[in-house]
């Protein structure tokens, strides 16, 4: 005896045939590869960076807002022009005579003359200032004279023949009278004392000329 889920022997078979025919009629699917990812990584394919000419440098380019070059000279401190030397044949101590002579006045002020006389026998030179500075008891009375800015020149001497350098005294202090001035003829290291009476203020000289 049959259970009741059981099917004919003919409706059996003929059911095994329609599958088949089925199975048969239908078309087989493509197989596709899946690629499991791990999350967060990205499915998107990775661009490949193109090459780089290395035979040809990128120009430069210059800013409009950047200022053009600016040239610069350099400057060159030009150098003092060479003071004059003493000439070769500079008058000698031993071959001076040297006096202070007292001169006129004016308001405030009292003028010296200091001369130079050549006694040798031999043409010679002076050039610049005498130093002058003036004593009371042979102490320094004041301060040594002041230089002019008179241009200085050579004075040629011949035997007998003289120069001299004025000296002014300005004379509105109340300092002593002096009783001598010490004399230097110019670019000598060797003085001389004579008698002379200035007030011991401001002295300032001149340098050599002609008498």
């Amino acid at each position: 005896m049959t259970g009741p889920s059981a099917l004919p022997r003919g409706l059996a078979a003929l059911v095994l045939v329609g599958v088949g025919a089925l199975a048969a009629c239908t078309p087989a699917q493509p197989s596709h590869q899946v690629t499991s990812t791990q999350p967060g990584a990205s499915s998107e394919p990775t661009a490949q960076p193109l090459p780089t000419d290395t035979t040809s440098a990128a120009p430069t380019v210059l800013s409009s807002a950047s200022p053009p070059p600016v040239k610069t000279t350099p400057t060159s401190s030009a150098a003092p022009p060479p003071k004059p030397s003493p000439p070769g044949n500079a008058c000698t101590m031993s071959q001076l005579t040297v006096r202070a002579l007292r001169g006129s006045a004016a308001q405030q002020q009292e003028f010296a003359l200091i001369t130079f006389t050549n006694k040798s026998a031999k043409t010679c030179t002076l050039f610049g200032f005498p130093g002058v500075s003036l004593r009371r008891n042979g102490v320094l009375l004041g301060k040594p004279a002041e230089r002019t800015a008179k241009p200085r020149t050579t004075v040629t001497i011949a035997p007998g023949g003289q120069a001299e350098s004025l000296v002014t005294d300005f004379s509105s202090c109340q300092a002593p009278l002096s009783d001598t001035v010490r004399i230097y003829p110019p670019n000598l290291t060797q003085f001389v004392d004579r008698p002379l009476e200035l007030r011991g203020c401001r002295l300032v000289v001149d340098p050599v000329v002609h008498s």
